[in-house]
């Protein structure tokens, strides 16, 4: 309460000072009480989060060594990191081994022929970029007079919507056209290396000298094949004799399996496993590949791709599928049912038989099928699937891109203008399913075709030189030469072999030149028969061995568990494998490191130095520090009953304690027990007694929220809570004795002045009388 008045005016007391000595005398037995209970709570609480921190830090340390994977820690080096670099996660576990590196992957790249000179364009129109499988993945827009320069064209490529999978660049070289001319050349590169990330492009609708494929336009740019990376696991010479069978059947990049199930059996006949081919799924040849060897229950065979020259189409490269056993010896033999899949793909001792019908009629780049529908019927005459043939297009269209209807006569009813001009048009082709690829692709991918399958066989004539029987100036005869003439045909093959599994086409309401009927269109195709479908021979040649890997990038990390293996060159190197001592022993010197912390932090807490002493420790005496204390030292100090082998303490591992508490650790003596007996010493810290797992346990109890560390600082903090009521009661009081004492010496000094007056009052009167 404050107190306004200093002295008196009656008294001539310092009535504020008074009043304060005499309240503050009252209340400071009571306050300085409050006041050291608070200093002491206070310490205890400021204590307690002290020893938590330090037994959390602990914990952090503990929980490092309450791990198996700790003690398993292995240094894997490379003896040759000019040929291979290893990563390795520090949790893994892996063997020796020897790699062979057979080839490194690489990304394709392909260096344009064409040549550009400055103000030369690229055609207006668009370039398709396909994937490996012919699948498109972007399109890049060459627009006349907006980008179609050589860079235009590049930046249209490296801007595409959708390309994140090839790089386009420019370079400037030297004619070959032209010599002594610089010249510009478009390169293209796939972002990312392996034949999975090779590309193609359809150029059909855009400038054909960057159409890229290397069948049908090889000339057109200088390409450098992607590759993939190979590695062989633990080469060895083999000399195996397991049964080998190369598939007859050729696949081209856009052929399929057939949908249905391939069940393999085993040399007695009973099925080991099967194979579900889904259309769109699995059914072009490397994913059928891949669906075999992941099969389930397939620890039999090895399904794999080769890319040989077409016996069907001589001159062509085409893939087969090679089934191999993986073990030799005639009991490890075994043979495909494919009854309810792609029969074509039957193997067993008798080769299948199938119908095979070749097309005598000719096709070249500009020939059509004639629109109409073709019905493929079975031997019986039952029609089993058609397929719709539709022509090519030309719609015509006014400028609101409005199409032009035409009249009954077929004419073109073009508007007219305000003026009545007619207006301009534009036509634009709508691209039918006519060609005999198209065809091929409409048999191929009928969903109700369980009949027959379709190629193509291409042969080209060569180039023939006549002379005009003329002569030139210098008497030389003048030649003309007429460039060869590719030609294909359509070959059909029955899916199912035997002569009751034939076929036969009407083709009355379509194309009549795929009329197949020996009766009434005998010359429209050539019959043959016995087309085996497997070559099996029951040895190998001797190879390296091992266990092969293949992958598209040149870092390989999936096929050595927790081992990246990152190749750099070909050839042969070791893959070392030895016990990381340093990351083992790390965490274990951390370990004391910690323990050394907590020690001092406790030490510390409960200092003595003599009764009542202002410097002793916050926590001394309390009695849940002690069981902290006695606990953590107790599993320190005991045996493990759960550890096995030379080891069960960890004074047996070098940790000691001095004189003064200090704990120590031998180092030599710990890396002699690493080397003696890694799993022992593991155990001495990670079982089911382990030193750090009791720790872990008995530091989370300590730690936790309803744990008796935290409920003491709970008890403390109420402790707190409560003194601070007690301080303002106590003030309160206070206030209100202030303020009564104020009072009366306030009256006190009224009363000794009007005393003081009252006096004068007389001595001035007896004063008067006496005069």
């Amino acid at each position: 309460m404050a107190i306004t008045s200093a002295v008196g005016v009656g008294s001539g007391i310092d009535i504020n000072g008074t009043v304060s000595s005499l309240t503050a005398a009252e209340g400071k037995p009571q306050l300085d009480a409050i006041a050291a209970k608070t200093t002491i709570s206070q310490s205890k609480l400021s204590g307690l989060g002290t020893l938590k921190g330090a037994l959390s830090s602990f914990q952090n340390a503990v929980k490092q060594l309450d791990q198996s994977t700790t003690f398993q820690s292995q240094q894997i080096t490379s003896s040759d990191e000019k040929i291979l670099k290893v990563t390795v996660d520090p949790s893994s576990t892996a063997a020796a081994h020897t790699i062979k590196v057979v080839a490194l992957a690489k990304a394709q790249k392909s260096v344009s022929n064409a040549e550009f000179k400055t103000g030369d364009v690229v055609s207006e129109g668009v370039l398709i970029f396909n994937d490996n499988t012919g699948a498109p993945k972007f399109s890049a827009i060459v627009t006349k007079g907006v980008n179609d320069s050589i860079t235009g064209l590049r930046d249209a490529i490296n801007n595409a919507k959708g390309n994140n999978s090839v790089v386009a660049s420019v370079v400037n070289v030297d004619s070959k056209t032209s010599p002594g001319t610089t010249v510009s050349k478009l390169v293209l590169t796939a972002k990312t290396p392996g034949s999975a990330n090779s590309f193609s492009i359809d150029a059909s609708i855009g400038d054909a000298r960057f159409n890229l494929n290397n069948v049908t336009t090889p000339a057109n740019y200088a390409t450098t094949d992607a590759t993939d990376a190979s590695v062989i696991i633990d080469p060895q010479p083999v000399g195996a004799t397991a049964q080998r069978s190369v598939a007859s059947l050729e696949f081209t990049g856009t052929d399929v399996v057939a949908p249905g199930i391939l069940s393999f059996k085993d040399s007695a006949g009973n099925e080991k496993f099967s194979v579900n081919i889904v259309k769109g799924g699995n059914d072009k040849i490397f994913a059928a590949m891949d669906a075999i060897n992941t099969a389930q229950g397939n620890d039999s065979v090895i399904a794999s791709v080769i890319n040989v020259e077409s016996k069907i189409n001589p001159g062509t490269s085409v893939s087969k599928l090679v089934f191999t056993a993986k073990q030799p010896g005639l009991d490890n033999k075994f043979s495909i049912d494919a009854s309810k899949g792609d029969v074509r793909l039957t193997l067993d001792s008798s080769p299948a038989n199938a119908q095979q019908s070749i097309s005598t009629k000719e096709f070249t780049d500009t020939t059509q099928v004639a629109p109409g529908t073709l019905t493929f019927k079975d031997t019986t005459g039952t029609a089993k699937f058609s397929v719709d043939i539709t022509a090519d297009i030309t719609k015509t269209f006014d400028p609101s891109g409005n199409e032009i209807p035409v009249d009954e006569n077929g004419n073109l009813v073009i508007p007219t203008d305000a003026n009545g001009n007619p207006v301009a048009t534009t036509t634009q082709t709508v691209k039918g399913n006519n060609t005999l690829e198209d065809l091929k692709n409409a048999i191929n991918y009928n969903p109700e075709n369980k009949l027959v399958r379709a190629s193509i066989l291409s042969t080209t004539t060569p180039a023939t030189t006549t002379e005009t029987g003329e002569f030139d100036a210098a008497g030389n005869a003048i030649t003309v030469t007429t460039p060869g003439i590719t030609t294909s045909k359509l070959v059909l093959t029955a899916l199912n072999a035997g002569a009751d599994k034939g076929f036969s086409i009407d083709g009355s309401k379509g194309d009549t030149s795929f009329t197949l009927d020996a009766v009434n269109a005998p010359d429209n195709f050539k019959n043959t028969t016995t087309v085996a479908t497997f070559d099996t021979t029951d040895a190998t040649n001797a190879n390296d061995g091992g266990q092969v890997v293949t992958r598209s990038s040149n870092t390989i990390s999936d096929a050595i568990p927790g081992v990246s293996l990152n190749l750099v060159a070909t050839g042969s190197v070791d893959i070392n494998v030895q016990q990381d001592q340093t990351s083992i022993s790390k965490p274990i010197t951390s370990f004391v490191d910690a323990y050394n912390t907590l020690n001092k932090s406790l030490q510390q807490l409960t200092n003595y130095v003599g009764p009542g002493d202002s410097s002793n420790g916050p926590l001394l005496g309390d009695s849940v520090v002690q069981t902290v204390i006695n606990q953590v030292k107790n599993v320190i100090n005991s045996n493990v009953s759960s550890a096995t082998g030379d080891f069960n303490s960890l004074n047996q591992l070098g940790i000691t304690f001095d004189k003064k508490g200090v704990m120590q650790l031998d180092s030599t003596k710990l890396q002699a027990a690493i080397s003696q007996n890694l799993t022992s010493v593991g155990n001495v810290f990670a079982s089911t007694n382990g030193v750090a797992t009791q720790l872990n346990t008995k530091l989370t109890q300590f730690l936790d929220a309803k744990g008796a560390l935290s409920l003491e600082q709970d008890t403390l903090n109420k402790t707190l809570t409560d003194l601070t009521t007690q301080k303002a009661d106590v003030q309160k009081r206070l206030d209100a004795t202030q303020k009564s004492l104020l009072a009366q010496f306030t009256a006190m000094d009224a009363a000794v002045a009007q005393f003081k007056n009252t006096g004068s009052y007389l001595t001035q009167a007896f004063a008067a009388k006496t005069n």
